[in-house]
């Protein structure tokens, strides 16, 4: 599918305040008072608006003739409204929305915005296994819990044809510049678009580099509501201005100076001019062609001149341009283990992972209600993963998760377990990773203390 359609483009009606949801109740409202539809043309549209609402209502209650909650109808409303916006916004023009509003009913009209919403749903479907696929390896919370549940759970939830304007998920992850006027699947749409593009960005570099510019930002990074696009792409600005290869992220004091005697003296419009050359320069090393994220880098700037401009001036650039912190390979990680489960927890939730036919039902039951390594050995234990599924639930840990796992086994040394198909798979998927993965797991695992 192409770009996402935006209210933005109908200059047509500059300086109004158009809201997506209610986007064909504000064009109707525009129209009457600027007197783009006549009398009889509003008529009808009302008119077909109620039949549609009478259809709805019938599908609803299954035809038979019992009461609905006001606010059951004023969502059915709101869905209906909601749909035919969704397909009057694919247009290029106000001109055509007004044609097309004129000359084509409202039945036909919600017909065609279904279809379109099915697409986006299809698409968003889509974008969201290859985010997953080259999902960024990092311990961030938000980050990884979007993606691997948030998101899909809007998907399990969300219902088209009753409340196409509804269903957000559980998005914790905050975009770095995000459109939070819009809702149900035309959210999500953009969301996932959006997050596609940062990925897209963050992959260019090294995920050491991104790791060690995290914990530069906060040690306690995995549990804050950060951006990451955002941490990566200002730093590798930082590295352009000084005229640097933006391939390492690390700036140092020296960096933030000659940026400072760079950027000081230049006004906000200048920087901001500026700060897209550098934008023009990073895409060229970083070899990136896809427009659309070009595009986004332009407006990233743009947003990132004000904190720049405003950090120079209080001269506190190490708080916009980070410096890694020096690893103390000594240093050891002290482990607090979660609260265990009772017997009889442990016995049904054991039954009902058994009991689904499908291992992210599987998967979402592990990580929802087991918080402590002992459950979790124990689970790994009980048969209630099989064959491929042990490999699938692996690669849904986080660095930091497998690493606990590892020295949880380490210390044990039960060697009965190791006959066990889930330490064979465990140790397998180890053995599956590139030399340096397996060189920081080690490395951690060393470090931990349980």
């Amino acid at each position: 599918m192409g770009k996402s359609n935006s209210i933005e483009k109908y200059d047509y009606f500059a300086g109004e305040n158009l809201d997506e949801e209610s986007f064909l109740k504000e064009i109707l409202g525009i129209c009457y008072q600027k007197k783009l539809l006549n009398d009889n043309t509003l008529r009808k549209v009302y008119y077909e608006r109620m039949e549609l609402l009478k259809e709805k209502l019938k599908y609803y209650t299954k035809d038979e003739s019992s009461s609905v909650r006001v606010e059951t109808v004023e969502s059915i409303l709101k869905c209906i409204d909601y749909t035919i916006g969704s397909y009057l916004k694919s247009f290029n023009n106000m001109e055509l929305v007004i044609k097309e509003i004129k000359n084509t009913s409202l039945f036909e009209m919600l017909s065609k915005g279904q279809d379109l919403i099915s697409k986006k749903v299809l698409y968003s479907k889509k974008l969201l296994y290859q985010i997953s696929k080259n999902k960024l390896k990092v311990d961030n919370y938000s980050y990884n819990d979007t993606i691997d549940y948030g998101i899909p759970l809007f998907f399990k939830e969300y219902n088209s044809f009753f409340a196409a304007h509804e269903g957000s998920g559980s998005i914790d992850y905050q975009l770095h510049i995000d459109n939070m006027n819009r809702t149900g699947i035309e959210y999500i749409y953009n969301y996932l678009e959006t997050l596609s593009l940062e990925n897209e960005f963050c992959n260019k570099f090294c995920i050491s580099e991104i790791n060690k510019l995290l914990k530069a930002y906060d040690k306690n990074c995995e549990l804050l509501l950060i951006n990451i696009f955002e941490l990566v792409f200002i730093n590798s600005l930082g590295m352009i201005i000084c005229g640097k290869e933006p391939n390492n992220l690390n700036i140092s004091n020296l960096d933030r100076k000659c940026i400072k005697n760079k950027l000081e003296k230049l006004s906000l419009e200048e920087l901001q001019l500026e700060l897209l050359k550098c934008v023009k320069k990073c895409s060229e090393v970083l070899d990136i062609k896809n427009e659309a994220l070009i595009a986004y880098m332009k407006k990233s700037a743009l947003k990132a001149a004000l904190l720049i401009k405003e950090n120079v001036k209080i001269n506190r650039l190490e708080s916009v341009f980070l410096s890694f912190k020096e690893d103390n390979v000594d240093e050891m990680i002290q482990y607090n283990d979660g609260e265990s489960m009772s017997n009889a927890q442990f016995k049904k939730l054991s039954e009902e992972i058994r009991d689904c036919s499908s291992v992210e039902d599987k998967i979402s039951l592990i990580k929802d209600n087991i918080s402590s390594l002992e459950d979790l050995f124990d689970i790994l234990s009980a048969d209630c993963l099989f064959e491929d599924e042990y490999i699938t639930y692996f690669k849904s840990l986080s660095q930091m998760e497998v690493v606990l796992l590892s020295r949880y086994i380490y210390d044990l040394s039960l060697e009965n377990e190791y006959e066990k198909q889930w330490y064979q798979e465990f140790n397998k998927y180890i053995l599956g990773l590139n030399e340096k993965e397996q060189k920081e797991i080690k490395e951690l695992r060393d470090r931990i203390q349980l």
